[in-house]
């Protein structure tokens, strides 16, 4: 059994790009099919961008959606990447709420074996804060620097 590092990571998440696309019409009740496509810029204990797309039922501008990403940058102090996968709710207003963990084995660079779970949630004025619990195999270098790609 290999050694971990836990951590708990926050921050803010902010848009990048945003893109709805509908699947077909709308049903005669309403609900809609949408895919979206989104890249985030992730700031505080993880840092870098986010790579999305969410698959949504929509009601009148609100429903359950499920999500999956890449996310490029630091954890921890350690660069690489790894995905995530999530469920969650687009509220009418357009913010959403997320649960979401990060996939087994996915992890890349200095984040090979990252596992975790976290949240998204919109505040009532509009801030995005995430949260990760995070566990990192220990014997692999601490690297400062987060990546600065765009």
């Amino acid at each position: 059994m290999t050694a971990e590092n836990s951590g708990y990571a926050t921050g803010t998440v902010e848009i990048v790009s945003y893109q709805d696309n509908r699947l077909g019409p709308a049903d005669p009740s309403g609900i809609e099919l949408l895919y979206t496509i989104t890249e985030f810029q992730y700031t505080g204990g993880m840092d870098g961008r986010g790579y999305h797309v969410y698959i949504q039922r929509v009601h009148s501008d609100t429903g359950p959606f499920r999500v999956m990403a890449r996310v490029v940058g630091s954890l921890g102090g350690r660069s690489g990447t790894f995905v995530t996968e999530g469920t969650g709710t687009r509220r009418p207003t357009g913010p959403v709420d997320v649960d979401w963990h990060i996939v087994e084995g996915s992890g890349t660079g200095e984040l090979t074996g990252a596992t975790g779970s976290g949240t998204v949630t919109t505040t009532d004025d509009g801030v995005v804060r995430y949260t990760l619990s995070y566990q990192l195999p220990q014997g692999r270098s601490t690297v400062t620097s987060s990546w600065g790609g765009g």
